[in-house]
Parts: structure tokens; sequence; C-alpha cells
């Protein structure tokens, strides 16, 4: 075997055997636990679980399922309500300690007074600094009503 195919059996080996190293790799899931609060023709209440994916370097997309009261006419009942959203990060790699973001998705809302309904939603949001691994986001955003909203998300390893 010659120089030039041991050079090149070598270099097939470090491809095949080379791992990315943590930094490199991609930064996954996060969950999230949240309370939202909907002020419209009937207020609600709702806890909600949350997961996020990234869709690129500023972009995270979130599937939400979340349930809990709505009260209308001195009478309160169930309701439910599942997201899908996508935030817009201004600053996705915490060099500030507070991160602006525009978030706007699709939301199926339900209660017994209105049955389901299906809403687009825009909104705002402020996510905190991290601390014990863990950031918390307020959320202000139209979509159905007025919604308010603290989310308590799982921090990354690198950025928001």
């Amino acid at each position: 075997m010659n120089l030039m195919h041991r050079g090149w059996l070598a270099t097939l080996a470090i491809v095949a055997v080379a791992a990315p190293l943590a930094a490199q790799r991609p930064t996954g899931r996060q969950f999230e636990g949240r309370v939202d609060l909907v002020a419209a023709d009937t207020p609600s209440l709702q806890l909600g679980l949350g997961l996020n994916i990234p869709a690129g370097i500023y972009v995270r997309v979130a599937a939400i399922v979340a349930g809990g009261v709505a009260h209308r006419d001195d009478v309160t009942h169930g309701a439910a309500r599942a997201d899908l959203v996508a935030r817009f990060l201004l600053d996705p790699y915490r060099e500030f300690p507070l991160g602006l973001y525009g978030l706007g998705g699709l939301s199926a809302m339900h209660d017994p007074f209105e049955g389901w309904r299906p809403r687009v939603m825009v909104g705002v949001g402020v996510e905190s600094r991290v601390r014990s691994g863990r950031a918390i986001a307020a959320e202000l955003s139209l979509g159905g009503g007025v919604r308010m909203g603290v989310a308590v998300r799982r921090a990354r390893r690198s950025g928001r």
C-alpha cells in the first residue's frame, strides 16, 4: 500500500469516529410550564405544558396544551386550549440579561359556553436570566382575547 492510500485510509478512519463536541450538538427540545389568563367575553384561567423545538438560530416553535376554568354569567366550567406558536428571539445567545421576543401562531380554544373556536395569536414576551437552570418569561398577546401569561422554561445549554 503506498503512502497516498494510507493517508486516505487514515482520513477516512478519523472522519468515521469523529463525534460532535458538546458545543456543536444541537440544543434540542425545551420543556415549559405556564399559567395564562385570557381576558375575553368568556374569561379563562389555564395551566399548561409546552414543548419548544429550535427552528433555526432565532426561532423556537412550541406546541402547548392547557386546561383550566372559564367563567361567564356567574357559571364556571372547564376550559381547554391547544397552541402552535413560533417565537422570534431578538437575543438568541443570552448576551443581555433580559431577552425580548415576538410570538405568533394558531390556537384552538374550547369551553362549554362557546364550544371549539380557532384563533390566530400575536404578541410579545420577555425572558429572564437563568436561575437554577430555569428561565421565567412573561408574555402579552392577542388571540381570543387579551392573553397574559407566565412561563417557566428549562434553560438551554447555549442561548435562549
